[in-house]
């Protein structure tokens, strides 16, 4: 499906598409706010229309991803336009560097446009991203984050990364850095999204206060770290320019994370409750993949809503309750695999089980796949209104903000990134959009 990222629309039209958007959210609510894992217990099927349950019934999952989710069926090509959004790791983990290069291409000519003179990396993990922006590009970066093992992490890795550098310059003394090269300046620091924090704000020592102006940047900042890094762009005069990709919509505060804006904030239907937020985060692109090559690993959600069953009927009051990983579970009977489900929350693994029930529902699993296939159509939808609501946000303020796709949701799917400036670039937005985009 694809993402809506703004670029070209008015201010009108931005404000027209939220209407809209809530619009559609608040007429597929049901299967939004739906758990997949109460497919059964809640008759999730019996919720969809006569005519949808018709359409649907019957279907594949090669089917469902070429007719429902748009994936090319076969002996077609994908379409290189599709823009699908989910789940991202979280910061810890290794971005592709490819994404990273191009996020820190934008920062580049973002940082060159409006004369900043120093990146401040909130939330930065293993500081992957401010180690390409310093040690490749020679910018002046400090790096913010609040977990105290990632930075010792991102400390060695930047020691590492010097060390490799030198040798190469030895073997190949050809070969001549000649820009500056500077290691990032790494804090630890908890940002509070509701009060500034005056670190992020601190020049580093080679930069006068006096004529600092900051650029400050998140590569899927999660939750109420996304919403932290546009209030200080708003506050803070020496903030000059943002560049934002949020992600963990989920773990945004309610309220006080969503909605920012004054237009979404009097919009009937903007409510996004948790479940919402949380659909929103999911990977749509991998899920068609999944679907396209029809493994047995799909059966996951229909057993886990058959355990949802039986937990209902020996403890009604126990209702969704986390069940860790169990290994394998395309190889299990469904039986086993409620047995072990079970065990898992603190049941007796050996209750009594229907079988013929157990088979029943064994026998919708395509049902269950195309149900969760639905809400992951609308998802994007969910996720669209949020970071909509983000850039309103800005513009009701006088800021100047666009909403770039600048890679490839093949690389991650968190690939919009919200740019602001304090003045105004008029085409030059055109210029930090990359090819891949």
């Amino acid at each position: 499906m694809p993402g809506v990222s703004a670029r070209g629309l008015s201010h009108e039209a931005r404000r027209q598409l939220a209407v809209n958007l809530t619009r559609v959210v608040t007429l597929y609510r049901s299967i939004l706010d739906a758990y997949i894992i109460e497919f059964f217990t809640d008759n999730l099927w019996g919720t969809l229309p006569c005519s949808w349950q018709e359409a649907l019934d019957g279907l594949n999952p090669p089917q469902l991803a070429t007719l429902l989710l748009g994936m090319p069926g076969e002996g077609e090509v994908a379409s290189s336009s599709t823009l699908i959004m989910g789940v991202c790791p979280g910061s810890q983990h290794q971005w592709p560097r490819d994404l990273c290069s191009l996020l820190f291409q934008l920062v580049k000519k973002l940082s060159d446009l409006t004369g900043c003179t120093q990146v401040v990396d909130v939330g930065s993990g293993q500081g992957h991203l401010s180690r390409f922006m310093s040690l490749g590009l020679g910018l002046m970066v400090k790096s913010i984050e609040g977990d105290q093992r990632l930075v010792e992490r991102a400390q060695r890795l930047d020691q590492e990364l010097l060390q490799a550098l030198q040798k190469e310059e030895k073997r190949n003394p050809q070969v001549v850095h000649t820009g500056p090269r500077h290691r990032p300046h790494h804090v630890v620091r908890w940002v509070d999204p509701t009060a500034l924090c005056e670190e992020l704000l601190l020049p580093l020592e080679n930069s006068p206060q006096s004529e600092a102006r900051l650029l400050l940047t998140g590569l899927h900042a999660c939750g109420d770290l996304s919403v932290a890094l546009l209030r200080h762009f708003s506050c803070c005069p020496e903030v000059a320019a943002l560049a934002s990709v949020g992600c963990c919509y989920m773990k945004l505060s309610d309220p006080g994370g969503y909605p920012l804006s004054q237009w979404v904030a009097g919009l009937p239907g903007r409510e996004l409750p948790y479940r919402l937020r949380e659909g929103a985060c999911h990977a749509l692109e991998e899920y068609a993949e999944r679907l396209q090559k029809a493994g047995p690993g799909l059966r996951t959600h229909c057993y886990r809503a058959a355990l949802e069953t039986v937990i209902r009927r020996a403890r009604p009051e126990l209702r969704r309750p986390g069940v860790q990983g169990i290994p394998r579970v395309h190889e299990l009977k469904i039986e086993e695999y409620v047995q072990r489900g079970l065990q898992r929350v603190g049941l007796d693994p050996h209750l009594p089980l229907n079988l013929a029930a157990l088979r029943a529902h064994q026998a919708q699993e395509n049902r269950v796949v195309a149900f969760f296939s639905l809400a992951l159509l609308l998802a994007p939808l969910v996720e669209t209104l949020i970071l909509l609501d983000r850039l309103l946000y800005l513009q009701e303020q006088g800021f100047h903000a666009e909403l770039l796709p600048i890679f490839s949701p093949e690389l991650s799917p968190r690939n919009l990134v919200l740019v602001a400036t304090k003045r105004p670039l008029g085409e030059t937005f055109s210029v930090l959009e990359t090819e891949d985009s």
